[in-house]
């Protein structure tokens, strides 16, 4: 089996950690990496922190990598520091997922137990969802964005990069959130919302 390394001892990387069951391909875990100091060569979820980020550079290349953390900015943080090193990023789409024929899923994908997704969406590089979210034909779903359990979208919603949607929040069809936008829990989007703004309630407003 392949080599994993798993980058974030925390929350996304312990559902990793313990349920390759859930996924296809099996890989050899080698541990976490982790760039919180207090963490290093403590165990967590059955596996040891045995560095930090940079911990990876001194690795096989043929290392496989997947980045564990719910953040989307964060994430793409520690994306754009390891990016260039070489290794692989594999997706892991969970066997309980349900995805439609012609659905495009890019690498370093997280698809939990629960998801559904139908005909025509896109689901870029590094996307991260949480069980039972439900999202229409032909969404997009930019690179490093995460939703949380219970997020449904309707048909042609945009997300755009690094977009942050909280646990059962919602949009009706042709919604855009853009880049860096974060989505309260329970939001229903009846507008669009703009780059790097908070939105919460019941319809969505803008809030902060």
């Amino acid at each position: 089996m392949k080599n994993l390394i798993i980058i974030g001892a925390g929350n996304v990387g312990g559902f990793l950690a313990y349920n390759q069951n859930l996924f296809e391909e099996q890989y050899n875990l080698l541990g976490f990496l982790d760039d919180d100091t207090s963490k290093l060569g403590k165990e967590f979820y059955g596996l040891k922190v045995i560095g930090n980020t940079e911990y990876l550079f001194s690795l096989d290349k043929n290392t496989a990598v997947v980045i564990g953390i719910a953040f989307p900015k964060a994430k793409r943080k520690v994306f754009e520091k390891i990016k260039d090193n070489g290794n692989e990023f594999p997706s892991f789409v969970s066997k309980n997922a349900w995805l439609s024929n012609s659905v495009s899923v890019g690498k370093g994908v997280i698809l939990y137990p629960g998801v559904s997704i139908n005909y025509e969406t896109v689901v870029e590089d590094f996307v991260i969802m949480n069980m039972n979210c439900a999202i229409g034909h032909n969404c997009t779903i930019g690179k490093f964005s995460a939703l949380a359990p219970g997020v449904n979208l309707a048909g042609f919603t945009k997300i755009e990069e690094a977009v942050d949607m909280g646990i059962g929040s919602a949009t009706k069809q042709n919604i855009i959130v853009g880049k860096d936008a974060v989505i309260g829990g329970q939001t229903m989007l009846v507008k669009n919302v703009e780059p790097g703004s908070k939105a919460a309630g019941v319809p969505g407003r803008k809030i902060g």
